[in-house]
């Protein structure tokens, strides 16, 4: 099974996001640090990375007693996945579909828009 299609969790995104934003290998005590608003126990987020480096998107390395994890699946990767399932499960696949939801909701501003149409103009 493709890294991609494994299911990560809100929490266990939490600490992917410190992963790849940090782009270093950290200790369940570093995570521990970094998490913002939430306060989960060392042995909370060591429960969390074991699931992660199981379903293969974070590896570790182990240095004496200490596991130093890192990201396998890349930001990106996971990102347009995610983009993907979207579309797929709310506008049928279409870009359109989502795209006219948002200007139709006002949730995408005259700015957005202008900058869409920049960003897709042919030369």
């Amino acid at each position: 099974m493709s890294m991609v299609k494994q299911v990560i969790t809100d929490s266990e995104y939490a600490i992917m996001k410190i992963l790849w934003r940090e782009d270093k290998k950290l200790m369940v005590g570093d995570v521990c640090n970094l998490l913002e608003g939430k306060e989960w126990t060392p042995s909370t987020v060591s429960t969390l990375m074991q699931r992660l480096a199981k379903k293969g998107v974070i590896g570790y390395e182990k240095k004496g007693k200490a596991n130093y994890y890192y990201p396998i699946l890349k930001q990106e990767e996971y990102n347009v996945n995610e983009s993907r399932s979207l579309l797929s499960k709310l506008y049928d696949g279409s870009l359109k579909n989502f795209v006219a939801s948002l200007v139709q909701s006002d949730a995408i501003s005259k700015d957005e828009i202008d900058d869409l149409k920049k960003m897709f103009e042919l030369e």
